[in-house]
Formats: structure tokens, C-alpha cells, sequence
């Protein structure tokens, strides 16, 4: 139990689910006649051209440029925009968010585990499986939005914040503000619980040496009266 069951457990149901959706709506829904053009543009080499319809920032083509790389790396090395673009369909970019639904659940499960480590990896494990079946969420893992990959940098944002690595916590609130501006009310909320954590952190070692100190001082003093 743990990550990988995590990981594994949602790719079970993802990857079905994500078939039976590409068989039955093969072309782009709702807004996806938006995204999946302006990525395959993307896909072409073509980076200047811009859908004045779309309001999300461009990051979600950038993963999935870089999800396709790697899946295709011989088509990116040679640098064929034609091959590339012919790779870039409907179906593999909607895959970018059942990944992006992988990562998720792995990160609630390391979330579950930092906030709460006393109920262990079982019941963590079985939680963020649950956590992953969230309807809205559910429901976006399917097809080509931004919600998912969204939510996948909201969360390492504030994974990293509670480790107290503020820097890598910045860095994906950075690169979530890439896929969603919105975000930057996340971005803003982590930075002042980061703030108040770090605030508290510096209190109490600063009552720690005051107390060290302090009893130095009077054992000092003590010593010196006796002697």
C-alpha cells in the first residue's frame, strides 16, 4: 500500500474509462473546440497564433508538448512538425489528464500522510482512491481541460509548503498560475500559511534559547556565589 497502489488504482479505472469516452465522443466537447486546436498548433511548431477565445494561460500545451515528447521522443529529435502534429490527436492529449489524475492521487496521498500521519499508509492509501473518484474531479479527467493538471500543481504547491521547502512550493505555485491564473488566490493563501508557519517556527526556537541561555546564566551566576 502506498503510492504505487495509489497510482495503480487509478490508472485502473482511468484508462478504461478514458477508452469508452474516446469511443463514444472521438471529437472535441464544450471547450475542448478551443484547447485541442490551439495545442496542436502548438504541436505544429506554431507558437505566436492564439485563440482570443481562450482565457486560461498556456501551460497545459506545454505538459502535454512535453507528454508527447516523451511517449514519441524519435518524432521531437527529428524535429518533423508535420510527425509531430499527426501524433498530437484527440485522444493522447485527453490522456495527459488521466496522468495528471495519477499525480493527484499520489499527492493526496502524501498530503493525508504529512497532515495526519498517525491513521498510516493503509488507510491513506484508500482515502486518496476515494479523494480521486471526486465527481468534478472524476469527471474532467476525461477530457482536454485544464482543471486536472490545475489541481495537480495546487496540491504539490501545497505539499511542498507543508515540508517547508518554500522555494519548490513557489516554483509549482508559479507553474500553476501557468495553467490557471485563478490560482493565484491558492498561491497567495499557501505563501501566508507558509509565512505564519515559518513566523511560529522562529518564535519558539527563540524561546528555546532564551530558556538555554537563561538557565546558562543562572547556573553561572550560581557557581560564582558558591565559589
Amino acid at each position: 500500500m502506498g503510492r504505487l497502489a495509489v497510482a495503480a488504482a487509478v490508472a485502473a479505472w482511468a484508462i478504461p474509462f478514458a477508452v469508452l469516452v474516446d469511443s463514444i465522443v472521438p471529437d472535441p466537447y464544450m471547450d475542448e473546440i478551443f484547447h485541442i486546436p490551439q495545442v496542436q498548433r502548438y504541436c505544429r511548431g506554431d507558437f505566436l497564433t492564439w485563440d482570443p477565445m481562450i482565457t486560461t494561460p498556456p501551460g497545459l500545451y506545454y505538459v502535454s508538448l512535453a507528454y508527447v515528447a516523451s511517449l514519441f521522443p524519435g518524432a521531437w529529435a527529428s524535429r518533423i512538425a508535420e510527425a509531430f502534429d499527426a501524433l498530437c490527436t484527440t485522444a493522447l492529449l485527453r490522456s495527459t489528464n488521466v496522468i495528471m489524475a495519477m499525480v493527484c492521487g499520489v499527492l493526496v496521498h502524501d498530503l493525508v500522510l504529512g497532515i495526519r500521519p498517525e491513521i498510516g499508509k493503509r488507510k491513506a492509501t484508500v482515502f486518496s482512491i476515494l479523494v480521486a473518484l471526486y465527481p468534478i474531479h472524476w469527471f474532467f479527467t476525461f477530457l482536454y481541460y485544464t482543471d486536472v493538471a490545475s489541481l495537480a500543481a495546487v496540491l504539490a504547491m501545497y505539499l511542498f509548503c507543508l515540508k517547508k521547502q518554500f522555494w519548490v512550493s513557489a516554483a509549482f505555485g508559479a507553474f500553476s498560475i501557468l495553467l490557471r491564473q485563478t490560482n493565484v488566490i491558492w498561491m497567495i493563501f499557501f505563501a501566508a500559511n507558509g509565512a505564519i508557519t515559518y513566523a511560529q517556527h522562529l518564535y519558539v526556537k527563540d524561546n528555546v534559547l532564551q530558556r538555554k541561555y537563561g538557565m546558562s546564566s543562572s547556573s553561572y551566576g550560581i557557581q560564582s556565589v558558591k565559589f
